[in-house]
Formats: structure tokens, C-alpha cells, sequence
């Protein structure tokens, strides 16, 4: 759904169509008859932005016909927990639900959509499902609108043809069978994408599609490394590894009043919401962080990677000295709203990295009159793009009528190297880390796009290096040696980063010995008696993985969820390509710890048996007193 797959991802295709011929079900859900199309089992077209109803039509049934996989639902899901009885769903509130504030249009107080707990925080429990306030019959009376007549009304689909959808879905899911589901911007461009997405994940849940081989939900992305740029990232409100980037205001969290500190480090409140502030790390972890799940570790992860970016001013003040120079967002800084800031006269300067909004963005008129308000601009791309030339050219055949004298906008267009032009990792859509090699060197001044960020991080940092305003200090103490220890052979650019060490900084690096760890944070150089060692990022070891990083100051680390990636040195697991393997453990490395499908013991019952011998994935081993099997057990 969401996808022409056929046309738009013509290399991972063709392994739907080997599937097929081996008799898989292919259906294409669609307004728009294409290859996928002619090619797929079934094909249903769909009117366009109604896949809510013809999902959440599916859900229902699942959900009143027993489609469901039983026992998956009730280990492997939230189905049984009991939610608040003073949550109120959108049904019953006229399109909203529990807590919403007319005022602010927001959800400033979310206390009723927590669960009901027992003494020690952990969630009540309805394993029959029948409890009117458990997960399940909540689920039954949101999604109870949704009736094949409204699908035939909405989507234009015959409820034969949406029954069809329905039943290859239950054949083909349960014990013995998965089915996976693909979409594509096709869903993420519409205004719901997200809800969308979020039906779908139901859906799978439901039928048990999660975390088995077979299964899970795969979206296609528009370029290899889209997953990769959120990982790390470059969106706006995100820190590397999905941590969340401070914010100047922030809502705090409701919990239960019942269960104090549980699910999260900050204060326990039941009460609307009030701004509060991220301007300590303390306050940052508490709001942020969590004291149930893997997000425990939330402390160890910021502290490292402020260790990786700062060095030793990370354990200054309680990490507080360069925890404040982190910027904190006030709003929402996305490229659309920026745009208008921009129109505004509120932007002074832009970098372009690999964009064209004067052609390809929202409002494409909007966006070159947001450009003329800018001072300066600066793009790197291969050619001159329409964002490059819009200061002397306009649009398609109106391409006279742009006066230059009018624009104030100075733009430099810099030069920027191809894929084939530089070396780096890439990761694509299943988090799966792949590095790439140089083949040739990029022509004429063309550089790679981390050549261009190091040498100006490093002109900067060389502009304030005698500065004494505290307002410098981030520049001053970033870590920030990335040249090579020899220019690269062959080729005729002498000033290229390491990218491997840029890769070791994001694994994560012993700033102390391991035996060493855990003994404090205040450091002193030396390897003399009574003085602890410290490393650099060049001399230091790597850790093997995120289990290993602190929040003492002995560990630093760019991106806690790639940690792993680069365990040794000359041992870049990205760079891996043995082919071996049931499930290509070899064949570079899959975030995190290299575990090819997420949830994965869901592929076993609780007992630790696989739900069938044909999709036997990951099991217990009795014998040895652990999980094993064909991945990394998750």
C-alpha cells in the first residue's frame, strides 16, 4: 500500500516476484494501476486517502471474527493491560479523547491514557480480554465505525473485494504462515501519514506479524541512506540515536498517580501539565529518560555521547558546562516552517546539503521568495540546481523573469563529490549498515560533503581558538581531529578526513582503560602511579558494544545504537560481505548489535518453543540455559 514498489524500488522487486513464483500472495492496495499492479495476485483501487478506513475496517473484523492471533496477542502485545477508567476515547468525546485542551489544541494533560498498576509500577493484566478498560476492548469500540458498507463508501471498494484482502491477510498469517506489509511516501506525504502507519502496525500486530522471519512492516525509502540520516540524525528535534534534543520549554509527562517514579526518572504528577525547563542535564534525563526498559540506560547514552563531543569539559559541572551549549529548540524548527520564518526576514544564512526546495519542496513560489530574504546561502550539490540559479532564473518558462538587481541573497554553490566520489556507510531501510569505498576521485574542486564540514569546523575552531567569551566555549572544546594519519594512496586530494575514524567516534571508544571504569569521573593524564590513563580517539580502544558504555566519563560514544559497528580496530563490520549464513549475519552489520529482525523472540511462544517448525527463527535452548537460533535473540 502507498508503494509502486515495481517501479520506484526496482532492485528489491524482484525478490517480491521470486516469492511470488515460489507462491507467495501479493496484493497491491492502490488508486493507481501500475507494474506493481500487473505484476501482484490481487489488485484493489482504492480512492485516494482512504487507507485509514480500509485498514481500520480490517482491524475491526480481526477484532470481532477471532482473526487474531491469539496467544501472539496476548504475550506479545499490550492487548491485555488495563487502561485508567477515566480514559475516554475519541468515540466518546465527539473526535477527541481524554485530556485534550481546547485552548492550547493540545493533549497537555495525558494522565487517563496511562495504565492501571499494582503496588510496584508494573501494569495490570486482562489475559481473557474480556476487561472493558483492557487495551483490546478499547481497541473493539475505536475501531467498531469501521464497516465494510463504510469501506464501499469511502474507498470504493466492494466488500467482496475488501473480503478478499481480509482472508488472504488470516491465511496467511497465524502459526504457520507471515505476511509482511510495504509502504512508501505514498502513505508518509499524506497529512496522517503517521496514523496510517500506526493502523498498519496494529494490523500486524494482530496477526502476529512481528518479529518473525516473513513478517514486519518495510518502508521503502526515496534513497539508500534515509534511514541512516535519522539515525544519527538530521532531523531537528532528534540527538544521535533517537535521544530527544533538548528543548528551551517542554511538557512535562503525566504518570500514575499510583506508581511513583516508574516510568520516568522526573517528579510523579497527575495534573495538567505545566511547562517546565531542560536547562540542566538533570533535568534533561529527567524528562526524558525512563526507569522501565532499555531507555533505563538513557543516562549512560547522553553523557557518552557529550564525552565524545566534548572530551573532559563533559565532566565539568556534572556534565552541565557543555550540556548547556547543546542548542534547545522553542518550537517546531521543520524545513516547511523554517520556510516561513525565512519569508519573515527571521533567517539570515542557509546551508543546502543535497535539497532543492525551489523545485521540489512545498509551495516551490513560497519557497524562492523565502530565499530572496536570506543574507547568504551556501549549496552543495552536483550541478546547479534551481535553488542555486534562483536569484537569476525563474521557474520553467518563466525563466526571464527573475531580476538580479532585486535579490540581496549572496549564493555560493559549492561543488560536491558523487557516491562513487567518497567513502562512508550508508543504511538502508531494515537498519542494516553498509560501508561504501572510494572508486574515484571527484573531478576538478568537487569535495566530499565531510571534507566540507571538517574544514570548516576546523577554520572555525582555529577563528575562536583565542577567544574568551564564553559564548565560544562549544567551538573551543569540540573534539574535532579527524585527518588522516597518511594521505590517501592514489589519490590527489591530500586533506580528506579519516571517515573510519569518524566511524570509531560514532562506535564508541575507552577514554580510561576498562579496568578502569567505573571509578569516578575526575580524570588526570599520565600513566604514572595513582594517575588514571586517558586515550584519544585515535589511540583509545573500541568498545565492543553499547552494553559497555558508562556514564562516569570513561566511555564516549556518537550514536549508542550503531556501537558495535566497528568493535575492533581493522575490524569494520559494516565492511563485512560474506553472503553465508541463514540470515547474512556476515554481510556488513544491522543496528542494534546486529540483530536482522527486531523483536525476534516473538518468533517463539513464551515457553521459549517456536510458534512452528517452518518459521522456527529464534528459540530456547535448554540445555545451554539461554536463546540461540538464527539471529541475535532480541
Amino acid at each position: 500500500m502507498g508503494s509502486n514498489m515495481a517501479e520506484a524500488h526496482p532492485v528489491a522487486f524482484p525478490n517480491v516476484v521470486k516469492a511470488k513464483e515460489r507462491g507467495a500472495k501479493v496484493i497491491h492496495v492502490d488508486p493507481h494501476f501500475s507494474r506493481t499492479s500487473a505484476l501482484a495476485n490481487l489488485y484493489i483501487a482504492t480512492r485516494a486517502g482512504s487507507d485509514i478506513v480500509f485498514l481500520g475496517a480490517i482491524i475491526r473484523y480481526l477484532l470481532e471474527n477471532k482473526g487474531y492471533f491469539h496467544d501472539y496477542v496476548v504475550h506479545y502485545t499490550n492487548a491485555a493491560m488495563l487502561i485508567r477508567e477515566d480514559y475516554r476515547d475519541a468515540e466518546d468525546l465527539d473526535g477527541v479523547f481524554s485530556g485534550y485542551d481546547p485552548e492550547t489544541e493540545t493533549y497537555a494533560d495525558q494522565g487517563s491514557w496511562d495504565y492501571q498498576r499494582d503496588t510496584k509500577g508494573q501494569p495490570l493484566t486482562d489475559p481473557t480480554l474480556q476487561h472493558p478498560h483492557c487495551v483490546f476492548q478499547i481497541m473493539r469500540h475505536h475501531f467498531a465505525r469501521y464497516t465494510p458498507e463504510m469501506v464501499e463508501r469511502v474507498c470504493g471498494v466492494s466488500r467482496e473485494q475488501w473480503m478478499q484482502v481480509v482472508q488472504t491477510l488470516i491465511d496467511n498469517s497465524g502459526r504457520e504462515r507471515t505476511t509482511a506489509l510495504c509502504y512508501a511516501v505514498g502513505w508518509t506525504q499524506q497529512s496522517k501519514g503517521v496514523q496510517i502507519i500506526r493502523a498498519g502496525a496494529i494490523m500486524q500486530l494482530l496477526l502476529g506479524n512481528i518479529g518473525r522471519p516473513g513478517g514486519g512492516i518495510m518502508a521503502l525509502r526515496g534513497h539508500a541512506s534515509i534511514q541512516g540520516s535519522t539515525d544519527i540524525p538530521t532531523l531537528y528535534d532528534l540527538l544521535a540515536g533517537y535521544m530527544p534534543q533538548p528543548a528551551a520549554l517542554v511538557q512535562e509527562r503525566p504518570h500514575s498517580e499510583n506508581a511513583d517514579n516508574v516510568t520516568t526518572w522526573g517528579k510523579n504528577t497527575d495534573v495538567p501539565a505545566n511547562a517546565m525547563s531542560q536547562q540542566t542535564l538533570e533535568e534533561y534525563i529527567d524528562t526524558s529518560g525512563a526507569k522501565l526498559g532499555w531507555w533505563s540506560n538513557f543516562p549512560v547514552y547522553i553523557r557518552s555521547l557529550l564525552r565524545a563531543w566534548y572530551g573532559e569539559a563533559a565532566n565539568e559541572e556534572d556534565g552541565n558546562c557543555c550540556y548547556r551549549w547543546l542548542p534547545k529548540i522553542i518550537g517546531d524548527h521543520s524545513h516547511l516552517t523554517t520556510s516561513y520564518f525565512m519569508l519573515d526576514g527571521k533567517v539570515r544564512g542557509y546551508f543546502l546539503f543535497g535539497q532543492n526546495p525551489a523545485a521540489g519542496s512545498t509551495n516551490s513560489r513560497m519557497q524562492r521568495e523565502a530565499l530572496k530574504q536570506l543574507d547568504w546561502m551556501v549549496v552543495r550539490d552536483l550541478y546547479e540546481v534551481e535553488t542555486a540559479a534562483f536569484w537569476y532564473k525563474g521557474p520553467g518558462p518563466h525563466s526571464d523573469s527573475v531580476d538580479p538587481a532585486t535579490i540581496k541573497t549572496e549564493v555560493f554553490l559549492l561543488p560536491a563529490a558523487a557516491s562513487t566520489e567518497k567513502e562512508g556507510s550508508f543504511t538502508n531501510t531494515q537498519r542494516l549498515i553498509q560501508w561504501r569505498d572510494k572508486a574515484v576521485d571527484p573531478s576538478g574542486d568537487a569535495r566530499s560533503d565531510l571534507w566540507f564540514v571538517y574544514h570548516l569546523g576546523k577554520r572555525l575552531k582555529e577563528l575562536y581558538a583565542g577567544s574568551r567569551a564564553p559564548k565560544d566555549g562549544p567551538i573551543q572544546a569540540l573534539l574535532w581531529d579527524y585527518e588522516r594519519d597518511e594521505p590517501e594512496p592514489g589519490s590527489r586530494i591530500t586533506d580528506e578526513p579519516d571517515a573510519q575514524l569518524v566511524l570509531k567516534e560514532i562506535n564508541g571508544y575507552y577514554v580510561r582503560p576498562p579496568e578502569q571504569t567505573g571509578t569516578g569521573s575526575q580524570e588526570s593524564a599520565g600513566t604514572g602511579q595513582g594517575e588514571q590513563q586517558i586515550y584519544t580517539l585515535r589511540n583509545a580502544p573500541h568498545v565492543p558494544g553499547f552494553a559497555v558504555l558508562k556514564g562516569d566519563g570513561s566511555t564516549a560514544c556518537g550514536s549508542w545504537i550503531y556501537s558495535g559497528v566497528y568493535p575492533a580496530a581493522g575490524n569494520n563490520r559494516a565492511a563485512s560481505r560474506n553472503p553465508e549464513g541463514y540470515t547474512f549475519l556476515q554481510w556488513g552489520y544491522s543496528w542494534p548489535a546486529n540483530r536482522r529482525i527486531l523483536y525476534n523472540r516473538a518468533s517463539a511462544d513464551p515457553e521459549g518453543r517456536p510458534w512452528s517448525e517452518r518459521k522456527k527463527y529464534v528459540w530456547w535452548d535448554e540445555e545451554q540455559q539461554k536463546w540461540t537460533g538464527h539471529d541475535i535473540p532480541d
